[in-house]
């Protein structure tokens, strides 16, 4: 209680993803719902020009990120030439977007609808709808069709590597749990933990995720199947 009451003290505004988008919300940034901001005491949003930053429903912003307005490049012009010349722009980040770790999104950008944003990328052109974004500077390198089927191909894989390992580190066979954003490759709606159905939720899309779970079987008949693939393979 008192580490929480500290933490408040010295985080202030950036305490936690909903004390730092109240924050913004207050100074003009326009935000939409379901907006989580992961490290806000490492995360920079442009205050400068407040009003000229939209964000909206359902977007996620990782450590790191930077979402810029201006740039105080005209002092160069000034020393040199004399003119204060100013630089700034809005950025639009759409419905539905996840923007990775030390992203920066420069001004004049828009970002659309169902994008997904790469780690480390420099977004400095708009992003058009459905797609995913990388690099310096962002480019797209494939719309969200062809990432749902290269993700799609990778799950077991990844949870058969996620499985292994932990015995490797840990000594023991993980417990179902470990898995919260691969139970659907051994679960079925009907039989998902509470942990689990807290995933189904995200987003405001619930029913979306239903019925994707009712029209695609496992690849697994349970989680015992699935850890006999793991270690009897």
């Amino acid at each position: 209680m008192i580490k929480e009451l500290l933490k408040k003290l010295v985080l202030g505004k950036r305490y936690s993803s909903e004390t730092y988008v109240n924050y913004l919300r207050g100074i003009g940034v326009k935000v939409g719902e379901d907006c989580v901001i992961y490290v806000p005491s490492k995360t920079l949003i442009d205050e400068q020009y407040p009003w000229m930053i939209t964000i909206g429903n359902h977007v996620r912003i990782t450590e790191g990120v930077k979402v810029l307005t201006h740039d105080y490049s005209w002092m160069v012009l000034k020393n040199v030439n004399g003119p204060i010349l100013g630089a700034s722009g809005k950025v639009n980040i759409g419905n539905n977007v996840f923007i990775g770790m030390n992203t920066v999104i420069c001004r004049n950008v828009n970002i659309e609808d169902n994008v997904i944003i790469g780690a480390g990328s420099i977004v400095t052109r708009d992003c058009e709808s459905n797609g995913v974004y990388a690099g310096v500077p962002a480019k797209k390198i494939m719309n969200l069709s062809e990432y749902l089927d290269k993700r799609s191909k990778s799950q077991v894989q990844e949870a058969v590597n996620l499985a292994r390992e932990y015995y490797k580190r840990y000594g023991k066979k993980p417990n179902k749990e470990v898995f919260s954003e691969y139970f659907m490759i051994f679960e079925e709606k009907n039989s998902a933990t509470k942990n689990f159905k807290k995933k189904i939720q995200l987003g405001g899309s619930e029913k979306t995720t239903i019925e994707f779970l009712e029209n695609n079987k496992p690849f697994f008949k349970d989680y015992e199947d699935f850890m006999k693939y793991c270690f009897e393979e």
